[in-house]
């Protein structure tokens, strides 16, 4: 509904990309002590889970060959577990916090990065996360209560889904763009009570 106001809007689109490699390189100079700290305070939902439980771990995520999107499988079930996502944030988080406590404080994160390179991209997330504190959905994804459903209500709400309509843990129907005018009512249309409708009524 934005392409008719050109003259407003085409300039914004080179403020409309997010810059993903600001955040993307390591502080290697960051002391483990702060590392820990950050864990605690970001990440604290995520140490109290016993992962070798294999209800704390019974799903894992991967992509599929056919149409390259998101999938979830039954980690003891089912085979495919190698081809495993890193979206396992929470029980990274653990492995991370576990091998941080053998090491001391004022290490810096680069030469505890030498010794566990495996770690690099967990130590990664928890350093984004300082920076970004709406950056982690904080929930154990791979856990066997975890509903993939929560996970896509909380995307689709961001484009503007409304009408909620479960089929299933797994796969949801949604209206979008409720109450937007049609195209003959766009000139005399208030522009800003379609986008988000009330859900009154």
């Amino acid at each position: 509904a934005i392409e008719p106001h050109g003259d407003l809007v085409d300039d914004l689109a080179e403020r409309m990309a997010a810059d993903e490699t600001s955040v993307f390189r390591i502080d290697g100079a960051m002391r483990v002590a702060a590392l820990n700290q950050a864990i605690a305070r970001d990440y604290g939902w995520a140490l109290g889970i016993e992962y070798a439980d294999h209800r704390a771990s019974a799903r894992f995520w991967y992509v599929s060959e056919e149409k390259l999107e998101p999938r979830l499988g039954e980690r003891y079930e089912e085979p495919g577990a190698a081809l495993e996502q890193p979206l396992a944030i929470g029980r990274d988080i653990a492995a991370l916090h576990e091998a941080l406590a053998t090491r001391s404080g004022d290490e810096t994160v680069a030469a505890f990065l030498l010794a566990h390179p495996a770690l690099r991209h967990v130590v990664r997330r928890v350093q984004i996360g300082t920076r970004h504190p709406y950056a982690e959905i904080r929930d154990n994804l791979i856990g066997a209560a975890m509903r993939p459903i929560d996970l896509l209500r909380c995307k689709l709400s961001f484009f503007g889904a409304t009408r909620f309509d479960p089929k299933s843990d797994r796969w949801i129907r949604i209206t979008l763009f409720q109450n937007a005018p049609y195209p003959d009512e766009l000139a005399t249309a208030e522009p800003d009570d379609w986008a988000y409708p009330s859900l009154a009524g």
